[in-house]
């Protein structure tokens, strides 16, 4: 197949295109920045004159409706794979667009078109990297005790919005956080956000331009506002808490203003510098942000497939995917956290083989050749039945 490339800047591109490469498919890709993902005419501009080079197939990670739009005007199929959720642009009409394949890594989200009655939406969990890594090393031959990739949050807008929102919602919104941070899995905020506190939300703060209902308003301070709040508090809470303890290690580009005693690193380059600390931290720590619901975040996949031990917080996928103590380790809630640290340290050899036992799984199962592979034997099959 000759497959059209929507890029855009997130980690799993070169993969996908290197995949698709060695499977066969002449592959071409498309990097302009999308200001507006219904409308953009400068865009569309750029993706018509791309088609013109003729193409069996467009594809991009998370779903964009101007090119869902266009690709219908062409009777193209599209495909796209969702690593982020919610998604704003899947509540368009556009997905209703027979040329859509829409691949979502999130269960929820996946019910919820088909309850929509969305012609091709398929569950399709991510993926792991490819790594030639050997864990028949001896543990002194690791860098650190416990490391984190990822952002702290720490410079989201709810912190700013404090500063003029009224007492009583500032409360409210507290309040919510606290019991969100209790929860394992599952998003309380959507509930909590109803339409008394979305109104007097409105008159404060301009939370999305072109908001028309308070559905897409529910959605959007849920996912960009609180979500962000809570997963920064979780994840330098946590880190604290480790590092009182621990020799604790965070590879970031936030500042981290809010720690204590952590080692702080620089980011890491995702294909080259962050498998190696995967691969040489005892216990690599994955914080999933509240909006994925029932998701496998990408970082799972990361540091299994890099051969890396995984303590991770709880999703319902994760278990469906991945035996929990075979695999990799669940924690619920800070003291749990803590008691599974201290366990999985001073258990060298078990830690190690549920390492190697969760990089086994990966490359059985959850590798990029399998995924891509199945997206377009979906669609050639639609398409055949079509004919």
């Amino acid at each position: 197949m000759k497959i059209l490339v929507y890029r855009w800047d997130i980690y799993p591109y070169d993969d996908i295109i290197q995949t698709l490469t060695k499977q066969g498919h002449l592959v071409d890709v498309l990097a302009f920045p999308i200001s507006n993902h219904i409308s953009d005419a400068p865009f569309e501009a750029a993706l018509r004159q791309k088609l013109q080079n003729g193409y069996d197939l467009v594809f991009s990670m998370n779903y964009y409706t101007v090119i869902a739009i266009v690709c219908e005007k062409y009777k193209l199929p599209y495909a796209s794979w969702t690593c982020d959720s919610p998604l704003l642009s899947l509540k368009h009409p556009s997905v209703l667009s027979p040329y859509n394949y829409i691949f979502l890594f999130d269960s929820k989200e996946y019910l919820s078109l088909l309850q929509r009655e969305v012609p091709h939406a398929y569950y399709l969990p991510l993926a792991g990297m490819e790594q030639a890594q050997d864990l028949s090393m001896n543990p002194d031959f690791f860098w650190y005790d416990i490391s984190f990739v990822g952002n702290l949050y720490d410079k989201n807008r709810y912190e700013e919005m404090c500063y003029y929102l009224p007492e009583y919602l500032c409360g409210y919104m507290d309040a919510a956080i606290e019991a969100q941070k209790n929860v394992s899995g599952g998003n309380l905020f959507p509930k909590m956000l109803n339409d008394e506190i979305l109104a007097d939300l409105s008159r404060y703060v301009n939370v999305v331009n072109g908001v028309s209902d308070f559905g897409e308003l529910r959605m959007h301070f849920a996912t960009a506002v609180l979500s962000y709040k809570t997963a920064a508090d979780i994840r330098t809470d946590a880190l604290n808490l480790l590092a009182g303890t621990y020799d604790t290690h965070l590879f970031t580009t936030s500042q981290g203003e809010r720690l204590e005693h952590v080692t702080m690193h620089p980011a890491v380059s995702y294909h080259t510098e962050m498998p190696k600390v995967f691969f040489h931290s005892k216990i690599n720590l994955n914080f999933t942000i509240p909006n994925i619901e029932n998701g496998i975040p990408l970082r799972v996949f990361d540091i299994l497939s890099s051969g890396g031990f995984l303590l991770t917080d709880y999703r319902e996928e994760i278990c469906r995917q991945f035996e929990n103590g075979v695999d990799l380790v669940i924690f619920d809630g800070f003291q749990d956290l803590t008691d599974k640290t201290e366990y999985y340290l001073s258990h060298p050899k078990e830690r190690m083989q549920i390492a190697k036992n969760g990089q086994k799984k990966v490359q059985q199962l959850h590798r990029y050749d399998t995924r891509l592979a199945k997206i377009l034997q979906t669609i050639q099959d639609n398409r055949m039945k079509s004919m």
